[in-house]
């Protein structure tokens, strides 16, 4: 027996038209979740979503500080008086690195 050209395309509407049924009827046996809001839900903020609110507060508080802690360094920098403590810098990357991985 040979399959004609026109036969395929037959056979693959049919079962395309057959998935496409089976996918409506399955759509629509779905239960429905209740869509109800409860009032009285709580919101749970993340440890690091606190601690980001914590800074932001802290960064609104201390202005001041903050620019004369940016004069102070220009003017070592300035001087060549400014120097970079490497453990410092090494444990800040590594903690970065660690946030990002964690």
């Amino acid at each position: 027996m040979k399959i004609s050209n026109s036969t395929s395309n037959l056979i693959n509407q049919a079962y395309v038209n057959n998935a496409a049924q089976q996918n409506i009827a399955n759509a629509n046996t779905k239960p429905e979740k209740n869509k109800e809001v409860n009032p009285s839900s709580n919101v749970d903020l993340s440890n690091r979503t606190k601690d980001i609110q914590k800074i932001s507060k802290a960064l609104d508080n201390e202005p001041v500080a903050m620019s004369e802690n940016v004069s102070r360094l220009k003017k070592e920098v300035n001087e060549g008086q400014y120097n970079v403590d490497a453990n410092k810098v090494a444990e800040k990357m590594i903690g970065s690195l660690l946030d990002k991985i964690i």
